[in-house]
């Protein structure tokens, strides 16, 4: 038997019923999700799922709006019930973007931000039952999880997830009671002969070292040993977004069952994608497809849209360091920098910034000579270029997945033998960086913003046998 179903999450919709002042005209916001292209690339993916010979089956993990505008749920809610009456298959749920958990804002005559109204928690979960939980054959009591048979024969669980404090963060976990109701349903699938598929909101388990040191509090405290009981009782796939991280993770139990955790980045962030997933039980295979939403007019590829409004001000940081520190101080939200702190030394910044971005590839070669084994000449193409340029695509890299520099790159030998001098140093001087980084080493935390060495983060075949 085949199964075929599309993947989306972290739509962020934002209505431009919200706009008093002329979108068209707008500039895009420096962040992490293109309010201004929100709405068109939700109609694009819906576009893509209902040309689909295949599959109008799409499950949404999510975040479907941007900070829960009443404008943006109308919106979204219309386009889902379009979908439906065209033959489309959607199965939705809502978090936290989607209620009036951040400011809910709009933009005046003069382009100014001004608060706007937002819609209760209750009212939202109801413009959504029909796609989701109204589908349902059972649902759990916390309002969110639900179990429907999304085709004849393959189980879906929308799994809610609770709160619990560890080292004083507050992290998403399961309960217990979940996880015995889950493992009901499973056992009753395998019994009828079905496949079951489990997703959530956040990321159960964190996509990178770095994400668990930048994220915390946003992955499951518990995540791995809540995947190993769900690939013990028989689940193989377990989807997610919230991160904005196109990532592919394997986690096997000590039963040695495998499962796998498909997190797939925001449909209108960077990089904004979709995957598409086909079950073949004959031979035993997932296959994962990673679709790129593109959109006309824009002068250049939707993905270098949406990199050049994240990365925008990060990428205005170093030069700001040594040129504009008051410019730099307005950006400490984004590098977790006390603003007045900046401000009283900036003598000592601005170094710090000539500095930066007086880095190159030859001077940390001629740091690193130790550790890497290469000959000047190895490295005579890169030897003028900035490191910084680099340090910039690690940040992107964080996100994007399939990190690009192997081992046998000139980036790599240079970068993590400069990073293993660094570790040298710091083990003379007696400091332990992993109580920084969560646990991890300097290597640990750098390498995989480097290369990616396990599965392919966009297209990858798995064996669920």
């Amino acid at each position: 038997m085949v199964y075929s179903f599309y993947h989306i999450t972290d739509v962020h919709y934002y209505s431009k019923r919200n706009f008093a002042c002329d979108y068209r005209t707008f500039p895009q916001p420096s962040t992490q999700i293109c309010i201004l292209k929100s709405e068109e690339a939700f109609i694009k993916a819906l576009e893509i799922i209902k040309a689909d010979e295949d599959t109008n089956t799409v499950i949404i993990t999510g975040d479907l709006t941007n900070h829960g505008e009443g404008y943006s749920h109308e919106e979204v809610r219309d386009l889902l019930q379009k979908f439906t009456d065209e033959g489309g298959n959607p199965f939705v749920y809502t978090d936290n973007h989607d209620y009036p958990y951040f400011e809910v804002y709009g933009f005046d005559e003069n382009g100014e931000k001004v608060r706007t109204e937002h819609l209760p928690e209750e009212e939202v979960k109801a413009m959504y039952h029909p796609f989701g939980r109204g589908k349902a054959f059972d649902t759990f009591d916390d309002g969110i999880t639900y179990i429907a048979e999304i085709l004849p024969g393959l189980y879906h669980i929308a799994m809610g997830y609770d709160y619990v404090k560890d080292a004083g963060i507050k992290s998403p976990t399961f309960s217990d009671e979940l996880m015995a109701w889950v493992k009901a349903h499973v056992e009753k699938a395998k019994k009828k002969g079905a496949i079951v598929t489990c997703s959530t909101h956040r990321p159960i388990i964190a996509p990178s070292p770095a994400y668990e040191v930048v994220g915390k509090g946003h992955t499951f405290s518990d995540g791995e040993k809540r995947m190993k009981e769900l690939a013990d009782m028989g689940v193989r796939l377990f989807f997610s977004g919230h991160s904005h991280v196109q990532c592919m993770r394997e986690v096997v139990s000590e039963k040695r069952n495998k499962i796998y955790s498909v997190q797939t980045s925001s449909l209108a962030g960077f990089p904004p994608k979709m995957r598409k997933i086909t079950i073949d039980t004959d031979n035993g295979t997932v296959d994962i497809r990673t679709i790129d939403i593109d959109l006309p007019d824009l002068g250049m590829t939707f993905t270098e849209y949406a990199r050049k409004g994240f990365l925008g001000i990060i990428e205005e940081i170093p030069y700001n360091m040594e040129h504009d520190v008051k410019a730099f101080a307005n950006t400490q939200g984004g590098i977790s920098l006390p603003k007045d702190l900046i401000m009283k030394h900036p003598k000592t910044v601005m170094f710090l910034g000539r500095k930066l971005n007086g880095l190159t590839y030859g001077k940390l070669a001629k740091f690193s000579k130790k550790y890497h084994n290469l000959k000047e000449s190895d490295y005579a193409n890169a030897k003028n270029k900035k490191f910084v340029d680099l340090l910039l695509e690690l940040i992107a890299n964080l996100y994007r997945g399939n990190a690009p520099y192997s081992p046998d790159t000139v980036e790599y030998k240079i970068t993590m033998g400069s990073i293993r001098k660094i570790e040298k140093l710091l083990s003379v001087l007696r400091v332990d960086i992993k109580k920084s980084l969560g646990g991890y080493t300097l290597s640990e935390f750098v390498e995989p913003l480097l290369y990616n060495s396990g599965l392919d983060d966009d297209n990858v075949t798995l064996s669920i046998n």
